[in-house]
């Protein structure tokens, strides 16, 4: 691992500690350059440490007891992304799982700042908001930081992986067609690629093994996106 991935995974602690874990979210948003693009490809994109501040706060008010937590994570280089699950506490007298998840990708500025984020949410999401709304799930409900899925997205990935070039390749492979790629993070097994059609963007996750084999591929994407702001 060269030295800027070790900083940039240092980085990302803290920028999980502020938010994910610590859920401090205008000391999240303080963690963006003043030029920082924020993409969601659901809720819009917003330019600077300022609007991602009031953006973030304004989302999480209805919510404000949600946690999080991770599932895997990939870094290289100054690009890290993660798998990451949002949680909401079950009201009283429900036994369902109120979680979804999402894929993210950071670009770090250097000296613990980041300068552009990009989430990818399939649309999915907002039938479980709106189910444990109506099953009584209120704001100012207790936090569950321990909360967990009860069955990972994705399977473990195997130890060791082939040829960085093998898993970039994979990825392309996987990708829809005449999509263009804007990022890679590949770490030993894992690639992660953002790929950009001129309706949308496309995240591609593989996992290839040593023989350079891919045993696992996913592609998330917003099909409601009918002009992709990244282009």
């Amino acid at each position: 691992m060269s030295p800027h991935a070790a900083e940039t995974r240092e980085a990302f602690e803290q920028f999980l500690d502020r938010g994910a874990r610590g859920r401090s979210w205008s000391a999240w948003a303080g963690l963006f350059t003043d030029d920082a693009v924020y993409t969601e490809h659901c809720m819009g994109q917003f330019r600077g440490a300022d609007s991602i501040a009031a953006w973030i706060r304004s989302a999480m008010e209805p919510v404000a007891c949600m946690t999080f937590s991770v599932e895997w994570c990939v870094v290289e280089g100054n690009m890290v992304a993660f798998w990451i699950w949002n949680h909401l506490p079950a009201p009283a007298g429900s036994s369902d799982e109120f979680c979804f998840p999402n894929l993210s990708v950071l670009t770090y500025a250097g000296d613990g700042l980041w300068s552009a984020e990009e989430d990818f949410y399939e649309p999915a999401w907002t039938g479980c908001v709106i189910d444990w709304f109506k099953q009584g799930g209120v704001s100012t409900m207790d936090p569950d930081p321990s909360l967990v899925p009860r069955t990972p997205s994705h399977p473990a990935a195997p130890r060791q992986g082939p040829a960085r070039s093998q898993v970039s390749a994979a990825m392309r492979a996987v990708a829809p067609p005449e999509s263009v790629l804007r990022h890679e993070v590949i770490e030993s097994a894992v690639g992660v690629g953002v790929f950009d059609t001129p309706e949308r963007a496309y995240a591609v996750v593989v996992h290839v093994d040593d023989t350079g084999t891919v045993v696992y591929s996913d592609v998330i994407t917003n099909p409601t996106e009918t002009t992709n702001p990244c282009r």
